[in-house]
């Protein structure tokens, strides 16, 4: 018996995730993907330097230069620079480990504002919502952008308003989500893994990598020393990178529930990693 209109109304089609929103989350992942991969390829090349000063003697011998200057300061300069690789080696990378930690942090923010943008831009509702409303706008620079800088914009007076920057770990991100109903729970680990993640961030950044008191304040689990260096370890990198895709992740379910599409029931081993 064909169902009568007036009842169809009340059903809707499962609506699937749009293109423009995996889209951005499939560039962000390979964004992530690259960087741990360029990580993994520096260690692999500074291993190989603490070869160097074995190869420039050969060469200089097989030359028959081993005793001119500028050989004995070229393989000074090997020394020198084997020496430098060992330590890095020997203490697991900090200085690279370090540099990576500042580049995922601003992978992170990137993330999650470049969706805010993507977000504006794709659904026009969105531009109703009340945090949107009451910005304060300068229309004589606003209409000079173009769309997505316009977006842009939106998304950075939004930050000022919410004090987003000024939020510790996912809160920062948690703020600006909220408005547009994409905010959540976070797992307690991914969400001390990114507060710590961001904190070692800070010192990295503004502190020359030693740890001041807010630091040992907040995490001391860290167990560190006032002034001390923070070593950025291969085990802490991993697990900030790890606890960054899982937020991802959680953030993508939130969106697949926006669509009426239950993201969770896909199996695990389909899921970015």
């Amino acid at each position: 018996m064909p169902r009568p209109k007036s009842a169809a109304k009340l059903v809707e089609p499962k609506r699937k995730v749009p293109k423009w929103v995996t889209d951005h989350f499939e560039s962000s992942l390979a964004a992530n993907e690259t960087l741990l991969r360029l990580i993994h390829l520096s260690e692999r090349g500074i291993s190989l330097i603490t070869g160097m000063p074995q190869v420039v003697k050969v060469l200089a011998d097989v030359h028959g230069s081993l005793d001119t200057p500028k050989s004995k300061e070229d393989i000074k300069r090997a020394e020198r620079e084997a020496a430098l690789a060992q330590t890095e080696i020997e203490t697991e990378f900090p200085v690279l480990h370090g540099l990576a930690v500042v580049a995922l942090w601003s992978w992170l923010e990137h993330f999650i504002k470049g969706l805010i943008v993507v977000w504006l831009l794709n659904r026009k509702e969105s531009l109703s919502a009340p945090a949107i409303q009451k910005l304060k706008v300068r229309l004589g620079d606003y209409v000079q952008l173009q769309k997505t800088e316009q977006a842009a914009y939106l998304v950075e007076l939004l930050e000022q308003d919410t004090a987003s920057s000024l939020k510790r770990g996912v809160n920062r991100f948690e703020s600006i989500l909220e408005p547009f109903s994409l905010s959540g729970a976070v797992p307690e680990d991914c969400s001390q893994a990114i507060f710590e993640l961001q904190q070692v961030r800070n010192v990295i950044a503004h502190r020359n990598g030693r740890t001041d008191r807010r630091l040992k304040t907040e995490c001391p689990w860290l167990k560190l020393r006032l002034n001390q260096p923070v070593h950025v370890s291969r085990k802490m990198l991993r697990r900030y990178s790890e606890a960054s895709v899982h937020y991802l992740v959680a953030v993508l379910y939130r969106i697949g529930d926006v669509y009426g599409h239950n993201l969770r029931d896909t199996k695990e081993k389909e899921l970015p990693n």
